[in-house]
């Protein structure tokens, strides 16, 4: 990877997968840049990555408040300069039956999954450098059926239309736009979501996960390094020609 000075912007990144791409891209050298709703989290994320040596700051936002987006872009633009990397990578889930699923619960989970991608994208657009990247966090439930999380599989199905059409959009100025689809990752949503299936089920937390997961061929669920990795991947140099397309990281979850 290029070992020049270049700013990352993350969402969702105080905790879970959102710190560890923080971390991995702050490691390759990029400054990050933080941002989510739980501000004391925050704090803590951006302090942790400071003691560790990394150009790191953090700013407060929630992203279902879509017109706080551009103020906050403009913002980091007006103290960090362009942006060169950006991260969409907040999500929640609301995990119950499909006819038990409420009109506000729909919204909550498309507003941060998929409102929020696709105004991120919009606000950061004049500010990205011409060369830029950018990552949006989907799932493997995107092209799967999830009878117990209708929302998010919907939600990430978007993220993935929103990514083929931004790739186009944005191309003319050689910004690329890609998605990673990942598996069962051991984060706080897939406890919340062991716990949350757990009570429907009547089994414990473990034994409604291992139900849901089944079998993964390389015998384990990710850990969010595992997925980071594939976004700095896709943020570098490396991937320089690859732009409109998702990348599963599952273990081979999806081959069953």
């Amino acid at each position: 990877m290029s070992t020049e000075k270049k700013l990352a912007v993350i969402t969702g990144a105080a905790q879970g997968l959102g710190y560890a791409i923080a971390e991995e891209l702050a490691s390759s050298g990029h400054h990050v840049v933080l941002l989510d709703r739980n501000e004391k989290q925050l704090q803590t994320a951006v302090e942790t990555l400071r003691s560790a040596g990394y150009d790191a700051s953090g700013k407060p936002i929630d992203l279902s408040q879509t017109d706080e987006i551009p103020a906050v872009l403009t913002q980091i633009h007006e103290e960090c300069g362009s942006i060169h990397v950006l991260v969409n990578n907040a999500g929640v889930n609301v995990v119950k039956p499909m006819n038990q699923v409420t009109s506000a619960e729909w919204d909550f989970v498309m507003d941060i999954n998929l409102k929020a991608v696709f105004f991120m994208t919009q606000a950061a657009a004049p500010f990205l450098s011409d060369g830029a990247s950018i990552v949006n966090i989907s799932s493997v439930a995107a092209n799967s059926p999830r009878p117990l999380s209708v929302a998010y599989a919907a939600s990430k199905a978007g993220v993935l239309s929103l990514t083929k059409t931004a790739s186009i959009v944005l191309a003319p100025r050689g910004i690329r736009v890609n998605a990673v689809c990942p598996g069962a990752m051991e984060t706080e949503l897939l406890a919340k979501m062991a716990e949350d299936m757990s009570e429907l089920s009547g089994q414990s937390a473990s034994r409604s996960l291992q139900n849901y997961i089944g079998d993964i061929p390389l015998g384990r669920v990710s850990a969010p390094g595992d997925v980071a990795k594939t976004v700095a991947f896709l943020a570098s140099d490396m991937a320089n020609y690859i732009t409109g397309q998702s990348l599963n990281v599952c273990g081979g979850w999806t081959v069953k």
